[in-house]
Order: C-alpha cells, then structure tokens, then sequence
C-alpha cells in the first residue's frame, strides 16, 4: 500500500572536511571492524572534498577496503560491505544527484544514464561511486571476472 517493504539497513559513516590526506588507515580498519560485528552494513566515506583532492593514498585504503566488501558473503547472501564514496559533489547537491551528475558530464553523466540507475539503491549508489572515485570496474564486471578465474581453476 505504501511501496515496497525494504529491510532495514545498518548504515557506518566517516566524514572528514576539506584536510589534506585524512582518510587514515586507522579509519578504514575501524570501518572494517565495524562490518565484521555487523555483516551486509553499508560503509560511507564523506568528504567535503572534490574527488581530485583525493590523495592517492586515501584512495588506495578505500579502493582496498571496497575490494574487500565486494567479496560475497554466502550466510548473508550478499555482498560482504558496500563502500560508498561521498565527495563535495554529491553533499553539496542542492536537490537531485542525478541531474547534478548529468550535468558534471563525463563519467558522472555517463554512469547514471541509464534508466535503471537508481542511486536511492545503497549497493547501486556503492558501485557507482566505487567506479567514480576508486577507479574500480562495475560490480557486475568485477564478479565476472572472479567467476572466470573460478572456472579456468576448475578446468
């Protein structure tokens, strides 16, 4: 009657402002702590930042910690944690993500054309800023991948 009966999702932030370098290793093995004690969580790192003043190590400890939750966790029946990567870009967005990215052009335009792009997703919103921010490939890509490696193992 009142749209779909989404599960409840258990939500892990950490926010930083504009400091240079401020994603330290101890924020990611806290965020990875927490998706230990509390399988499927969504892990959210913010920053008021635009993603080129991302340094490449912030980046690094992110894209490592998102490899990590991508892995698929067969007693949750989903992925292990998805990362989402919130720059100045989406916290600064006066209404829309969508148009914003549209509007930014390139990848960001790219990436959310499609009709079935829905960033209200948490997974989807995860894939998609993994894509932009981490320099990863889609998650659907990315499973491909592993399940090829898996089959040529097997043969």
């Amino acid at each position: 009657m009142f749209g779909p009966n989404e599960p409840t999702q258990i939500v892990f932030g950490e926010a930083k402002s504009f400091g240079k370098d401020a994603f330290k290793a101890e924020d990611i093995e806290r965020m990875k702590l927490l998706a230990d004690r509390y399988p499927g969580a969504t892990l959210v790192f913010s920053t008021l930042k635009e993603a080129a003043e991302l340094s490449k190590d912030e980046i690094q400890r992110i894209r490592r910690l998102a490899e990590w939750g991508r892995e698929y966790d067969n007693a949750q029946r989903q992925s292990r944690a998805p990362v989402i990567v919130l720059t100045g870009t989406e916290i600064f967005t006066p209404y829309h993500l969508e148009e914003v990215w549209k509007g930014k052009g390139g990848k960001h335009a790219e990436l959310i054309e499609p009709a079935y792009m829905r960033v209200d997703n948490l997974r989807t919103l995860a894939d998609i800023t993994q894509q932009l921010y981490l320099d990863m490939p889609s998650y659907s890509s990315w499973r491909q991948v592993r399940w090829e490696k898996r089959k040529r193992r097997r043969a």
